[in-house]
């Protein structure tokens, strides 16, 4: 989702860092933002199933996906 965007201005830090998303421990990465910024991201998430990444590496990403939901209160 983040092609032809510049590395270095990316929000996605996979993608600034050459990572597969799959390959990132996104619950360390949101833990530490507000809880606006964590929503954001659960938010962020949503769009993965269109993903061809995600679609190649569905177990390993949903469960990163599944660790950063249980930060994100749903009242």
């Amino acid at each position: 989702m983040m092609k032809g965007l510049q590395r270095e201005k990316a929000g996605c830090p996979a993608y600034r860092e050459s990572l597969g998303c799959w390959e990132v421990d996104w619950r360390s990465v949101v833990e530490p933002l507000s809880a606006s910024q964590q929503e954001y991201w659960v938010s962020f998430f949503k769009n993965c199933g269109s993903c061809v990444a995600y679609k190649n590496h569905v177990e390993e990403m949903q469960a990163r996906i599944n660790a950063v939901k249980t930060l994100v209160r749903d009242d």
